[in-house]
């Protein structure tokens, strides 16, 4: 039996060795934390453990794991909130930064889940029909984003509340709401956060375009500190009312499918919302963008049970990932911000141009479903570990009744009564 462990213990050991000279920059942590249910229970304890071999130099930390978390879903999970205005203050489910290992630097996390579900190549579509809107690196930047979107409201002069318009909206009855998700009738840039790029026409008709590449809009980016409010420019989305009181329940459906064909739509209404509107609501975002953070180190994690080892294309593919994703955010925020995704903190090192190319394998076949199936509400912390959660709640997004609604049609891209996108109501 000891035979037995030493062997098991020198394999673990050769194979960490071989990734780390091979895989540099990618942390491999073996936990048997089981999240019983309880969102981010397995992601502390591998950060703890990732602290204890790397220094505490990372704003994020993204998670990977070789095997299927008992909450099986991807989810932005932002550990501290610094900024102002962006509707993100107040206690975070998953503070403190000592919880996680960091003395106080980490800012968030992302819980990506098994490493297998992802396509070979970072710029191909996930193969989940729930997901099919988004690259995987498009999927990595949604979660991480949560740190900072999507919570925007806005309250035009002579509302008596602020406005939800722009966000999302989904829950039953009694406890609908908006969510953290841009309104799918909102032309947001195209954003990872969702929303959809929406041309107007200025025929009184507008055109959905689903295969632009998603980043960050004009919004995310002001939200982001990226740019200064006179920046962001006027905001538009579309909802079936003349009277824009009456479009507080943007759709909840997540983008539709890049391979899905542009669509018009006439008969519904443009509603207008500038940084006016949004400072009015939200105030002013602090610090201003002129001393906001602009670079980042971000940390990338496989986590295995123990004994177990990752594949070497497991590592590969989390390694496409990692490089890609420096280059991705240099584009996807006009230039404007950075981060470093080395495990030394250290990319001093002068970088290439970021490659516009989207890596393609045409030899894969995307299966039709995907093991993961995104759930809406991320579960708090409780106290008794027994305690059973229910996260089979219906939601419905059918808007109100109001019979002055002037058109019911609906655009055809996905829509599910059920189940949303993998970030839920609160994150």
């Amino acid at each position: 039996m000891k035979k037995l462990i030493f062997s098991v213990f020198l394999m673990v050991t050769l194979s960490l060795q071989l990734f780390s000279n091979e895989y540099p920059h990618i942390a491999v942590v073996h936990t048997d934390a089981d999240n019983k249910l309880i969102m981010g229970v397995t992601e502390k304890a591998a950060a703890n453990i990732f602290y204890q071999m790397y220094p505490d130099i990372f704003d994020f930390l993204i998670f990977y794991t070789t095997f299927n978390p008992a909450m099986n879903m991807q989810q932005g999970m932002p550990i501290q909130h610094p900024i102002e205005g962006i509707g993100r203050e107040g206690w975070s489910l998953y503070a403190p930064p000592g919880d996680w290992g960091s003395a106080g630097r980490l800012q968030g996390a992302a819980k990506m889940c098994h490493i297998d579900q992802y396509p070979p190549f970072p710029d191909d579509v996930m193969p989940a029909f729930m997901l099919r809107g988004l690259t995987s690196i498009e999927l990595l930047a949604h979660e991480m984003g949560h740190f900072w979107h999507a919570a925007m409201n806005f309250r035009k002069e002579g509302m008596a509340e602020d406005h939800t318009g722009l966000r999302g909206w989904e829950g039953l009855e009694e406890s609908a709401g908006p969510n953290q998700h841009w309104n799918s009738d909102f032309a947001s840039g195209p954003s990872v956060m969702y929303g959809h790029d929406i041309v107007d026409n200025e025929d009184g008709t507008f055109t959905y375009y689903y295969d632009t590449p998603r980043k960050f809009g004009p919004l995310d980016m002001y939200v982001m500190g990226l740019i200064p409010p006179e920046e962001m420019g006027e905001l538009f989305f579309l909802c079936g009312y003349s009277d824009i009181e009456n479009c507080r329940q943007g759709s909840a459906g997540m983008p539709g499918a890049k391979t899905q064909s542009p669509w018009t739509r006439d008969n519904w209404h443009k509603h207008v919302v500038t940084i006016d509107d949004i400072v009015r609501a939200m105030g002013e975002r602090k610090p201003h963008h002129n001393d906001a953070q602009k670079h980042f180190n971000v940390g990338f994690i496989i986590v295995n049970k123990p004994g177990v080892t990752p594949f070497p294309e497991q590592m590969e593919k989390v390694e496409r990932i990692r490089v890609r994703y420096e280059e991705w955010w240099s584009w996807a925020t006009d230039g404007k911000s950075t981060i470093c995704t080395r495990l030394d903190g250290d990319c001093s090192e002068e970088q290439e141009e970021p490659d516009d190319t989207e890596y393609k394998d045409d030899a894969y076949e995307y299966p039709d479903e995907n093991t993961v199936v995104p759930d809406d509400e991320p579960v708090a912390e409780q106290p008794d570990d027994n305690e059973v959660v229910d996260d089979t709640a219906e939601f419905d997004d059918s808007g109100s009744d109001d019979k002055e609604k002037e058109t019911t049609d609906d655009p055809p891209y996905f829509y599910d009564d059920e189940t949303g996108c993998s970030c839920g109501l609160i994150y």
